[in-house]
């Protein structure tokens, strides 16, 4: 007769899952972020914090500064164009077929090896 799991056995071995899952993603994370060159991974970061002062200034200065059921509405258009612009400019720059991504960086790196192993 096969052992039954109780429901506690069920959620710890789902939280591991979870927890194993995450540590795996922060890995890969890592490895790609070691991938690319210095200077890209300093402008992404530059990048992401220039995006959260704008979505959060900008949209907030529209809402002080307009008349109660305009500044909700004109916020919002705000913000939603902002992020559309954001994300379109960040796949461009790190996306899968942007100007830095990682699979370019892959792409240089195995090739300048290739031509190390060529000269020795």
């Amino acid at each position: 007769m096969p052992l039954r799991k109780s429901r506690l056995d069920f959620h710890v071995e789902k939280t591991e899952n979870l927890l194993n899952y995450l540590l795996k993603k922060k890995k890969e994370n890592i490895q790609n972020s070691l991938v690319r060159p210095l200077y890209q991974e300093a402008l992404k970061s530059l990048f992401l914090v220039g995006i959260l002062l704008l979505d959060t200034l900008i949209p907030l200065e529209a809402y002080r500064s307009l008349v109660s059921p305009l500044n909700i509405v004109v916020s919002v258009i705000i913000l939603g164009v902002l992020l559309y612009l954001e994300i379109r400019l960040y796949n461009a720059l790190w996306g899968k077929k942007g100007r830095w991504s990682i699979e370019k960086s892959k792409k240089t790196i195995a090739t300048s090896t290739e031509e190390k192993t060529d000269v020795n």
